[in-house]
């Protein structure tokens, strides 16, 4: 990863105090009550400025420019979906034991992505209390011309398989 934890701690803390826009069309997921400290908890950021959570740079201000969630999605242009987690249940040796899975839900409720159990933070050293880590996983998003307008839905939900917990988080974005 390019980022240096300051930088990354920065912006995934950001992403943890601000809830990712909701278009309100559709059904909305219910609203997330607030994690307790040491809580395993994960953000789903679906973006259309991906090199803005990879590689972060400082404006003329001195802050850190972020990655705003898509709202109204342009066709044929990547979007990427990054999941951010933190206070996973370390093992004996130290580490994490995280899997996500994803889905994609189209506006008809059909599905263009499916995947189970991938890799967010499997046998890695556990980030310290409190830290938010960016996962390993980018879900990688293209709305094609002839894919249909409406609303489309992101689902992440992680399994801390070291403790037995899980945690959820959805995006959803517009297409005309």
């Amino acid at each position: 990863m390019f980022l240096n934890r300051h930088h990354r701690s920065l912006f995934a803390a950001a992403l943890l105090l601000v809830p990712a826009a909701v278009p309100k069309t559709g059904k909305p997921a219910n609203p997330a009550a607030p994690a307790a400290a040491g809580k395993f908890e994960i953000r789903l950021l679906v973006t259309a400025e991906p090199d803005k959570v990879v590689h972060p740079t400082k404006g003329a201000d001195g802050k850190y420019a972020e990655a705003q969630p898509v709202t109204i999605a342009p066709r044929d242009q990547l979007l990427v979906g990054f999941v951010f987690f933190k206070d996973c249940k370390p093992d004996a040796a130290g580490n994490c034991n995280v899997d996500v899975d994803v889905q994609g839900v189209m506006p008809g409720g059909g599905m263009f992505k499916n995947s189970k159990a991938s890799d967010l933070w499997r046998n890695k050293r556990a980030p310290h209390e409190g830290f938010v880590q960016l996962g390993i996983p980018n879900i990688k998003i293209t709305i094609e011309s002839k894919d249909p307008a409406g609303t489309y839905r992101v689902v992440a939900v992680a399994h801390d398989r070291n403790s037995g917990a899980e945690s959820r988080s959805e995006a959803s974005f517009e297409v005309r």
